[in-house]
């Protein structure tokens, strides 16, 4: 069963000469230094605190060195802790690249992928068309993380709404995603239904908090409302709020496409919807993505969303 490929599970190397558990050690190490902390490098790692605490203890008895200061309340980097970060965090990177320069002679997809995506986008979509991915490529591992817990994070792909303004990323366009005012007929049975977008201040709304503005025109100007709101959260909370009847949401295409055709959210506001165009982009690295396992698995989402949303 170790062989199976699994959806969300970063593989760790095996540990077994020296020079093999040494290498887990200093990535343990390399995720501390980077997460701040313990609790950080546990959840990458789907460990405990104490485990990874034992990895950096057992680097340092191999050393005889103190990398790392702890207390009750943080752990640091000691001088030496910094010393040795700065000078082994681009060796192992040059290890993990020559590793990827290597899989330009497979002919088929070898190794692990990190994927980030809005966690409502990965419940939703991703965690099925990943299932997918990895049943033809037995050979590959894929972990997914939402975006929401932060950039700290070595994605090789990201799907997010915007494209890349870095010049050494290339932004793939996977499809459009307009969003759109909705609420569950219960709560409009109760609550009566908006007219004008300025009436949702008689309302609750359901705000995700990296987007807290809604946008609307109304008489061909743009109008930018903060909703009053008793319920904020990540994308995935607003839309099962929203599916109780908890208030009125603003969300995305991917989430309330099938619930808007099924009846079970309603669309509000229509005649005032913000009309400019809304895609979701798949992010890459430039100098990876010809890369046998990267181009393949890009290859293989942009089908997927192409073949319907």
């Amino acid at each position: 069963m170790g062989d199976e490929p699994r959806v969300g599970c970063r593989s760790e190397p095996k540990r077994g000469g020296n020079g093999q558990a040494m290498a887990s050690e200093l990535e343990v190490f390399i995720l501390v230094a980077e997460s701040g902390g313990f609790a950080g490098a546990a959840r990458r790692l789907r460990l405990t605190p104490s485990a990874i605490s034992r990895r950096v203890a057992l680097l340092e008895d191999k050393l005889g060195v103190q990398l790392l200061s702890r207390t009750t309340r943080k752990v640091e980097l000691t001088a030496a802790g910094e010393a040795y970060f700065a000078r082994i965090k681009p060796l192992l990177a040059a290890i993990a690249s020559a590793a990827d320069d290597l899989e330009q002679f497979s002919p088929v997809p070898v190794g692990q992928l990190v994927v980030g995506a809005p966690a409502a986008l990965l419940e939703r979509k991703l965690v099925g068309f990943v299932e997918e991915y990895l049943a033809a490529h037995p050979q590959m591992r894929i972990e997914l993380v939402p975006t929401e817990l932060g950039s700290n994070v070595d994605y090789d792909f990201i799907v997010q709404s915007l494209a890349s303004s870095d010049k050494n990323k290339v932004s793939m366009k996977l499809t459009a995603n307009p969003w759109t005012i909705c609420a569950a007929p219960d709560y409009l049975a109760r609550h009566g239904t908006p007219e004008h977008p300025r009436d949702l201040q008689a309302h609750n709304c359901l705000v995700i908090g990296t987007h807290p503005h809604w946008q609307f025109f109304v008489d061909d100007k743009e109008l930018n409302i903060v909703p009053p709101s008793r319920l904020i959260s990540f994308g995935s909370a607003v839309y099962r709020a929203a599916l109780d009847g908890f208030g009125i949401a603003r969300l995305a295409a991917f989430l309330v496409n099938d619930d808007l055709a099924n009846g079970r959210l309603v669309k509000l506001l229509d005649r005032y919807s913000d009309t400019r165009p809304r895609d979701l982009y798949l992010i890459a690295d430039a100098d990876k993505i010809a890369l046998t396992k990267h181009a393949g698995f890009a290859d293989f989402i942009k089908a997927k969303f192409a073949a319907g949303f």
